[in-house]
């Protein structure tokens, strides 16, 4: 019998194979795959940029003093200049806040949903449970954290894995289970196990899910680790920035939220290309269907 399966997962590999290099689009040329992405981008960072320049045409015509609305080239200044250091500082404590329950959350939501996919007793106990907790503010949570565990990293790493937990959860459990009965019904047929109904057919289908969770993660997990600090924080941006506040240092505040805001974006960027490189066929498949539209 595992025989037979391999053979036909071959097989079945082999058609897919040139079913996608008959239905795979014509590789576009360097030159064009730049000129689509500079379509594509260009918008945006064309806002951006208009966005920025009034914001200092209107900070240094209308006269606004700087603890209220510094100028852009003034937070550029403290974020790579005068408070370099300071920032990097802090910001080196946060990153490892949110690398840590970002893992913890990816890793412990893949699990989780494996268990409530294949177990209707987990999923009976736990899944409401995983709903609910979504009801309770973190922010209500931190300070008895704080309490239990002190003003270390420990609590804030907590913080950033209920943050990024929920997303993970939600999409990787919604691919697993939209995987079709009749392929499930003809692998049982051929007397596949749960493992081998779990390598090859839920897992593939799942995957593009699980990313989509995962790129949610990765943006709230920086949102988590920044609220974790601000309850009762010592280190990192957060206390920073609570601070610089107090000390009507708004360029310094607006500069940890540059910082921020690279960590989120560099974390983004980071998944999606591990995406791009774990699920290939997904883009093919994807790109096939948006040429035949």
């Amino acid at each position: 019998m595992a025989q037979v399966l391999r053979q036909s997962s071959n097989i079945s590999a082999e058609a897919e194979s040139a079913t996608l290099a008959k239905a795979r689009p014509p590789r576009a040329s360097t030159q064009s795959r730049v000129t689509r992405r500079v379509k594509l981008y260009a918008p945006a960072a064309g806002l951006l940029v208009g966005l920025v320049a009034l914001w200092q045409l209107i900070a240094a015509v209308a006269g606004i003093q700087s603890y209220v609305l510094p100028t852009p080239s003034s937070v550029l200044a403290d974020a790579f200049g005068s408070d370099r250091s300071v920032l990097l500082t802090a910001a080196s404590t946060t990153v490892i806040e949110i690398l840590v329950g970002f893992g913890i959350a990816v890793s412990g939501g893949f699990v989780l949903s494996t268990l409530l996919v294949h177990s209707r007793i987990v999923n009976r106990a736990i899944y409401p449970l995983v709903i609910a907790s979504q009801t309770i503010p973190t922010l209500a949570i931190a300070p008895v954290l704080i309490i239990w565990f002190g003003f270390g990293i420990l609590p804030k790493v907590i913080v950033v894995t209920l943050f990024a937990f929920f997303p993970v959860v939600i999409n990787t459990v919604a691919g697993m289970s939209s995987v079709d009965r009749d392929v499930i019904y003809l692998m049982r047929s051929l007397g596949s196990s749960r493992w081998q109904l779990f390598r090859w057919v839920r897992l593939p289908a799942c995957l593009p899910n699980f990313f989509t969770g995962v790129k949610q993660a990765a943006v709230i997990s920086v949102i988590g680790a920044v609220a974790g600090e601000w309850v009762g924080g010592q280190s990192g941006l957060g206390p920073l920035m609570i601070a610089a506040n107090s000390g009507l240092e708004t360029a310094v505040v607006f500069a940890a939220i540059l910082y921020l805001s690279v960590m989120a974006i560099t974390m983004f960027l980071i998944v999606s290309l591990v995406e791009r490189f774990t699920i290939p066929w997904y883009f093919v498949a994807k790109a096939t269907a948006t040429t035949r539209q």
